[in-house]
């Protein structure tokens, strides 16, 4: 049993995922509260699916970018219960987690998350085969710099709030926003990558887990 923990931005996330079925997950608002609000949401996902932590064979992180303080938190405690454990850590980008979730589509797809001050980080993917690859690396900007960027029909998805839609609304048709599910970060797909490098052999080594942040 894989748990996913993703606290990089306001958005928090965790889940349980055995490698054919997610067995629970659970999505808040953490906001700045990572610390008071983490642990015990995963005792009572744990408690709510009937597994223990000695059920735990790996675990997976979000390493950022986002915020300083949310993917600190996070790391920290995945890295303690892996090496208590003495299982296999697997870390995962930010927006590779927002964009595992999104359907396919032959428009590039801009991922964008909470910077802080007021500012964004976003990056562009493209659609290779079966899946979104990065184009570009993650760029911080104001939402003016964004939409200036925004030259050619694309879709955006993340963390947009009410300041990233009316920066945005004026692109029109050119730009698609997803339902708002879709700009949910989940740790449902974070467990996902994570077993798909499980099931690769790779080693998820937990000393090996950096904090990513935005420069």
């Amino acid at each position: 049993m894989l748990l996913a923990i993703d606290t990089a931005t306001h958005q928090a996330s965790i889940a349980l995922h055995d490698g054919v079925t997610l067995h629970g997950e659970c999505t808040w608002t953490a906001r700045n509260r990572h610390t008071v609000t983490l642990v015990p949401h995963i005792h009572t996902l744990l408690a709510e699916t009937e597994r223990t932590a000695e059920a735990l064979t790996a675990l997976a992180v979000c390493i950022g970018p986002g915020s300083y303080t949310g993917v600190r938190i996070g790391i920290a405690v995945a890295q303690g219960l892996a090496l208590a454990r003495h299982l296999p850590l697997y870390g995962a980008h930010t927006l590779d987690i927002l964009v595992a979730a999104q359907p396919a589509d032959p428009r590039p797809l801009y991922a964008i998350f909470s910077a802080g001050r007021r500012r964004i980080g976003y990056a562009r993917y493209g659609w290779q085969e079966d899946r979104w690859v990065a184009e570009t690396k993650v760029t911080l900007a104001e939402w003016d710099e964004l939409r200036a960027a925004l030259t050619e029909p694309a879709l955006v998805v993340g963390e947009l709030g009410r300041q990233g839609r009316a920066a945005l609304a004026a692109l029109g048709e050119q730009l698609e926003v997803p339902p708002a599910a879709r700009h949910l970060r989940r740790a449902g797909f974070l467990a996902e990558l994570a077993w798909s490098r499980l099931r690769a052999g790779e080693p998820g080594d937990p000393a090996l887990i950096r904090p990513l942040y935005a420069q």
